[in-house]
């Protein structure tokens, strides 16, 4: 009678089990229809994919290239502009050196030569003193 209700018990759990073991076989089955379907999708796809990518990744690689050399060509440029400035400033300085002074000379002289023409403007024009 153990024996019987213990069989019946296990049975039972048995059917119990595969009841519930039903529905995911087939979800499972389900899933895997699903997942070859997808699976020959990509495959169908997946050549096109890589070779879109493969030229993106050319034309980026084109792109930096173009972009380094223009980076260099503004460097090369702003380096010779550099120098430029660094020519005109040396330029200036030299020609400040030569010209200052004989400017300053030139503007002294006609200070004082305008003052000379003053005084004797105002010796010339004032009345004669006794002496």
């Amino acid at each position: 009678m153990i024996w019987e209700i213990s069989v019946l018990i296990i049975g039972i759990s048995v059917l119990i089990l595969v009841a519930f073991l039903v529905p995911t076989i087939v979800q499972l089955r389900r899933s895997a229809g699903e997942l070859e379907k997808v699976s020959h999708h990509l495959n169908q796809r997946l050549p096109g994919i890589l070779a879109n990518l493969e030229d993106i990744s050319t034309n980026l690689s084109a792109i930096l290239n173009a972009g380094r050399q223009h980076t260099d060509t503004v460097g090369e440029a702003v380096e010779e502009l550099k120098g430029l400035v660094d020519d005109v400033v040396t330029f200036e300085k030299a020609l400040k050196k030569q010209v200052e002074r004989p400017i300053v000379q030139t503007l002294d002289t006609l200070v004082a030569f305008n003052r000379a023409v003053r005084v004797f403007i105002k010796v010339l024009l004032a009345p004669p003193q006794k002496r």
